[in-house]
């Protein structure tokens, strides 16, 4: 039986931790852009009308009885999907269609065709009577989510489309979808992977540039564009390109480790400032380099505590859910935040390859912010409406 809205039955102390790091956000793209106290670009004004629209979009999903949601999920996949082929007719924009231009603003339809394709993946598994044994199940589940993530990857955007693999994993195994054929899948992915990246790795060079390693004798790798194999080099070998492809990850690593303990103090970090680290990407992908040069370690870990609070309570909305297809959603926009915060933090310290994934609520842009806050404002909607104990 569908429940009514309370206001009693709001988790708090998600809300409360979402508006923090939204705070927190604008604060840090203001410094981002910093250059002088009269000088300074206006991303952080822009950062904030996204918030109030997010904002805006959360307050009316936490009112929606999500169940509605699942009544409409097939519309909603198929509007998701829509945009995704529209973006296509576009003219492209370094190289990629990936934004499709709106007055004031530019929108990126691979954020909400990840949402739309949980909500999708989540709506078919948590049908009564589903049998999660059959092939059939298995297959209908891989179509599901295959098309979105084919449709973002074309763009290209293999890091967005690359997130989908962990989410649809997680659901299906969660509902017990042919684990064997799953395992199976994932050894086949990671060897595949670890052929891609010897690949790259000994790929002959162009004439008149060193090689990568002294087996570089393959021919160029027809898969992947020539800045994906540049932040694979970067990321594998030491040497690779520090002044081209590996300066963006050099001087992140530069600005994360000179704040210290304490950091520089707000509005002080030089990396950020004197521009080592570009200004087109400190407010967006790298954002936490600018959290971290002027807060230090310590800043950096309460940030990480901020959000592990913030999972937290989307995987105990997951828990205690009243149904399967709230339990699904709650737990494919769980993963999906985990890899957005784990790969942008971890490639900002040189763990991981570069990527063009952006930090949830911290990282500018108004798609990314209002499609996060549309993700959380069904978990807690989930949440709202959650089994009594």
């Amino acid at each position: 039986m569908s429940q009514t809205f309370s206001i009693k039955r709001i988790d708090w102390i998600m809300l409360g931790t979402i508006l923090s790091l939204i705070t927190l956000s604008i604060l840090f793209i203001y410094s981002a852009q910093f250059k002088s106290e009269v000088e300074q670009g206006d991303n952080y004004i822009k950062q904030f009308i996204f918030a109030l629209m997010g904002l805006a979009a959360y307050s009316g999903l936490v009112w929606l009885d999500y169940k509605w949601i699942a009544r409409f999920s097939i519309s909603i996949y198929i509007g998701a999907i829509f945009l995704l082929l529209l973006v296509f007719l576009f003219p492209s924009l370094n190289g990629a269609h990936r934004w499709i231009p709106l007055p004031g603003f530019t929108l990126q339809p691979s954020e909400l065709g990840k949402i739309g394709a949980i909500i999708a993946l989540s709506a078919y598994l948590s049908v009564p009577g589903r049998d999660t044994e059959e092939w059939k199940t298995f297959f209908t589940c891989c179509a599901i989510v295959g098309l979105p993530f084919l449709l973002i990857a074309a763009e290209p955007d293999l890091s967005t489309s690359l997130i989908l693999a962990p989410v649809t994993l997680s659901i299906m195994l969660y509902m017990n979808v042919q684990r064997k054929l799953l395992l199976i899948g994932l050894v086949a992915v990671i060897l595949f992977a670890i052929i891609i990246c010897f690949w790259i790795v000994n790929e002959k060079p162009p004439e008149g540039e060193p090689k990568s390693s002294k087996w570089a004798v393959l021919p160029p790798l027809p898969l992947l564009a020539d800045y994906q194999k540049g932040r694979i080099k970067v990321f594998l070998t030491k040497d690779h390109d520090l002044a081209d492809t590996g300066w963006n990850k050099l001087q992140s690593q530069i600005a994360v480790a000179s704040g210290g303990i304490h950091g520089k103090g707000y509005l002080k970090g030089s990396q950020n400032i004197l521009g080592f680290l570009p200004r087109t990407v400190a407010p967006t992908d790298f954002i936490f380099c600018v959290v971290a040069e002027e807060t230090g370690f310590m800043g950096g870990l309460f940030f990480i505590f901020l959000y592990t609070i913030l999972l937290g309570r989307c995987i105990r909305s997951s828990l205690r859910a009243r149904d399967e297809f709230g339990r699904l959603m709650a737990l494919g926009i769980s993963v999906m935040l985990f890899c957005h915060v784990f790969i942008n933090i971890a490639m900002t310290i040189g763990k991981l390859p570069i990527t063009g994934l952006p930090l949830p609520l911290m990282s500018y842009g108004g798609s990314f912010m209002v499609s996060t806050m549309i993700a959380l404002g069904l978990v807690q909607s989930v949440y709202v409406r959650r089994e009594s104990r």
